[in-house]
């Protein structure tokens, strides 16, 4: 007696093709991939890692500027003006 098998191996998750990764970005790698996109050479910084990161980073000299923020990293940018890009993001 023959055993017939009707159901592909792709139908119970087998298949000869590559398994899909996966890598989760931290805002500040997602926008250095982003400028590298538009030509812009960047580099995302590990993040706590700059002096920058341990100043202040809101002013109390504007009244409309949130005085909560959180860190999100750093941006090493080459070729331009500046040197470095901070990522916040206002609470």
């Amino acid at each position: 007696m023959e055993h017939e098998h009707s159901h592909s191996h792709e139908e119970h998750g087998h298949s000869d093709e590559e398994p899909v990764i996966v890598k989760k970005l931290s805002p500040n790698q997602m926008l250095a991939a982003d400028l590298n996109d538009h030509g812009i050479v960047a580099e995302a910084v590990a993040v706590g890692t700059h002096s920058l990161e341990k100043q202040e980073y809101y002013s109390h000299k504007f009244g409309l500027n949130s005085k909560f923020v959180t860190n999100r990293g750093v941006i090493r940018v080459s070729g331009k003006n500046f040197d470095l890009v901070q990522v916040l993001e206002r609470n």
